[in-house]
Order: C-alpha cells, then structure tokens, then sequence
C-alpha cells in the first residue's frame, strides 16, 4: 500500500513536517510521526501552509521517490 504525505505544521517546531497518511486512515489519533519520526499531537495546521519544511522530511522523501 503506497501512503501519501501530508505537510502540516507541528505546533512544537514550527516547521512543517511530512506525515504518511495511508488512504482510509483517519484522522483521529492522539499523535501523529512525521517521516523524521518527530511526533506531534493532533493539532497541527492543514497542509498548503506557508512556511519552512524539515529539512530531515525532505531528505527522507527525495530518497524514497527516487528507489
């Protein structure tokens, strides 16, 4: 199953983050891992934010699209 990534802001850094989403999965959990196993609790902002992306998540991406 290929999952998808969702960019959303962690309240903690203010960064935003690449988080695997399968398809179906909801979105209900008390914390969520990111691709560079930051976790942040459920409030973080809708992707299409504004701001700087990990840098980690990005590498981690890169690397993944390009296997």
């Amino acid at each position: 199953m290929t999952a998808r990534y969702l960019w959303w802001r962690s309240c903690y850094d203010g960064e935003l983050h690449a988080f695997p989403m399968a398809p179906g999965t909801p979105l209900g959990h008390q914390h969520y891992r990111a691709s560079c196993t930051h976790a942040a609790p459920p409030d973080l902002q809708p992707e299409g934010s504004d701001g700087p992306r990990c840098e980690l998540c990005v590498m981690i991406l890169e690397t993944r699209q390009s296997t």
